[in-house]
């Protein structure tokens, strides 16, 4: 399902993101994961990332580390990473979650009801890179 998300990925490098200037996926090689799931779920959340693309979903992605944008978007990629998971029986890397918690709590704390918009978002998100069969979904 991941590989049929028609946003290229690239593999290699240090680490894992998504460069919405050029609409593609980077990963480090395979080798560099402790398991198959760990890719996997890295890859669940870069697709989540990328679905916000001004072509697709149309949400913030320029948030610098540690911005209220940035600590959004990445609210909405593990949120959407878990759901993605959890659709397609791969599980997620709850191991990042603790790296962003203190930005989420930042933000929640802010605006307690960014957590329904977040999830909304990621929801969303799930349908585009994985839709239900017989449901269709726009990118708009």
């Amino acid at each position: 399902m991941l590989s049929s998300w028609p946003v290229q990925v690239s593999w290699g490098g240090g680490q894992a993101c998504y460069l919405p200037a050029c609409d593609r996926i980077q990963l480090p090689e395979r080798a560099a994961f402790q398991s198959v799931n760990a890719l996997y779920a890295t890859w669940a959340h870069e697709a989540i990332h990328s679905t916000g693309h001004a072509s697709r979903r149309r949400r913030e992605l320029g948030g610098r580390f540690g911005s209220r944008a940035y600590a959004r978007e990445e609210l909405v990629a593990e949120l959407g990473e878990v759901l993605l998971g959890d659709r397609l029986e791969i599980g997620s890397g709850s191991q990042n979650h603790a790296s962003y918690l203190g930005h989420w709590i930042e933000l929640l704390k802010e605006t307690p009801r960014v957590l329904f918009q977040v999830l909304s978002q990621a929801q969303q998100a799930v349908e585009l890179v994985a839709p239900v069969a017989g449901e269709s979904v726009t990118p708009g």
